[in-house]
């Protein structure tokens, strides 16, 4: 009783997990490419890097909870199969259904943020930006960098 249980339990935890990270996205990584950036012509600066700042990048999901739905109705499912007997195994159904839902959730929730950095740099002109990209490249002020401006927007690079 108790392995299957523990076996049904598990396959919700992996569920919920593969679901959330489903959800994923590309944050345009100075590494990585797009399609529609491939063989066309962007622009490059030469800039100074002023200041450096971490911060917190976060997709905004599919606003649906629709992982979160699936998941609970499979686990609810699983639940009142494994668990219980008779009115028993409906509770236990809808307790294993909710408390997937929530794990769903929280999980996707902590898979949408990722570390990233707030550049500001200086042209030659004078001018400042500001970039905000994945932090999966280190600068530091005074660092002499590229900014790269393309279809699908603009990053720093050394």
């Amino acid at each position: 009783m108790f392995k299957r249980a523990f076996r049904s339990v598990s396959i919700v935890v992996l569920l919920s997990t593969l679901a959330a990270c489903a959800n994923m996205t590309d944050f345009g990584s100075p590494d990585v490419y797009q399609r529609s950036d491939v063989q066309r012509v962007g622009s490059l600066d030469e800039v100074t890097v002023v200041r450096v700042r971490n911060i917190t990048i976060q997709t905004s999901g599919d606003g649906s909870g629709i992982v979160s739905l699936i998941t609970a109705g499979a686990s609810a499912f699983l639940g009142s199969q494994v668990i219980g007997n008779g009115n028993g195994r409906y509770i236990a159904g809808a307790i294993s259904g909710a408390g997937a839902g929530v794990i769903a959730q929280r999980v996707g929730a902590a898979l949408s943020r990722t570390a990233g950095l707030e550049i500001v740099v200086r042209k030659a002109n004078g001018s400042m930006l500001v970039v905000t990209q994945p932090d999966d490249q280190r600068f530091k002020p005074g660092d002499q960098v590229l900014l790269v401006s393309s279809n699908s927007g603009v990053r720093v690079t050394h």
